[in-house]
Formats: C-alpha cells, sequence, structure tokens
C-alpha cells in the first residue's frame, strides 16, 4: 500500500508539474495575444492616420487642381474686361450702348471675384515689385519717391496669387 502511495504522490506531482507548465504555456499565449492586439492597434492607427492624411492630401490638390484651371481661363478673360473698360472709356458712344458695355463688364467682374480675383491696388500706392511692374519712372511733385502715378494696365490677384501684375507709371 506504500508502494501505491508513493506511486500516487508521483502522480500527484507530476499532475500539479503539468498543470503549471500548462498554466505558464497559457500565459505565456495570453502575453503573445495580447501583444499580437496591441501591435494590430497600432498597426491600424497609423493606417488610419495614413488614410485620414492621404484624404486631406488629396482633397487640397484637387481645390489646386480646380484653382489653377481657373487661373488659366481667367488670364485667358483678362484682355477681354481690358477691351470692355476701353470702349467704357469711349465718350462718342451712344448712351444705350455704353449702358450695355457696363452692364456686361460689371456681371463679368461680379463672376471673378465670386472665383477668387481681385483687382491689384496700384495709384498713390507704394511700389511693390511684387505686384507691380514698372514700366516708367517720372518726376513727381505730388507723391513720394517710389510711389505709383499711373496705372497702365490693371493687375490681378487669384486666391492670394498675382496672375497679372499692374503695368504702371512710377514717381523719381
Amino acid at each position: 500500500m506504500k508502494e501505491n502511495n508513493i506511486h500516487s504522490e508521483e502522480i500527484e506531482e507530476e499532475t500539479e508539474d503539468e498543470i503549471l507548465d500548462e498554466e505558464n504555456s497559457a500565459e505565456e499565449e495570453i502575453d503573445a495575444t495580447e501583444q499580437e492586439i496591441l501591435d494590430l492597434k497600432n498597426s491600424l492607427s497609423r493606417i488610419q492616420a495614413d488614410f485620414i492624411n492621404f484624404k486631406n492630401r488629396t482633397q487640397k490638390e484637387k481645390a489646386q487642381s480646380i484653382a489653377l484651371a481657373n487661373e488659366g481661363l481667367i488670364l485667358r478673360l483678362l484682355p477681354v474686361i481690358d477691351d470692355l473698360e476701353r470702349a467704357l472709356d469711349q465718350k462718342n458712344c451712344s448712351n444705350e450702348f455704353s449702358e450695355g458695355i457696363s452692364m456686361i463688364y460689371k456681371n463679368m467682374i461680379e463672376i471673378l471675384k465670386g472665383e477668387g480675383l481681385e483687382e491689384v491696388p496700384s495709384v498713390g500706392e507704394p511700389f511693390d515689385p511684387n505686384f507691380h511692374h514698372a514700366v516708367v519712372m517720372e518726376d513727381n511733385d505730388e507723391l513720394e519717391s517710389n510711389h505709383i502715378i499711373e496705372t497702365l494696365q490693371k493687375g490681378y490677384v487669384l486666391n492670394d496669387k498675382v496672375i497679372r501684375p499692374s503695368m504702371v507709371k512710377v514717381s523719381n
């Protein structure tokens, strides 16, 4: 019987060791699984951030493409605006004709303003080579040196970008 007790104690020890080994193995698996879950969460977060950045970048590129497309069209329309302004400056036109040209000019300017077009301020302003192109320098007692006396051709800014500088006469 003593032999049975020893044998049963050995079996119990082996069983306890096996259970401890299984518990340790299960804990290691749980730790490994938790680490894998953490790695996957981090990977998912990075992928989400990359997607958000990609989405923002493509929206910005799309807006820039539209702005550039508008810029090309508006640059082709600026000579038409110049011609309309010259037509309005003519004094020998009939009143109805002049009013019609004025309405067309105002409508076109309003549409282009809606697209972000702004006229570059010039007469009386200090000369700024970023916005103005000096064509003539002239002595002038009325204005300080390096100020614009006259605008020879209007300049325009589209969405904070100079698309055509003003051609101006500047005081010495």
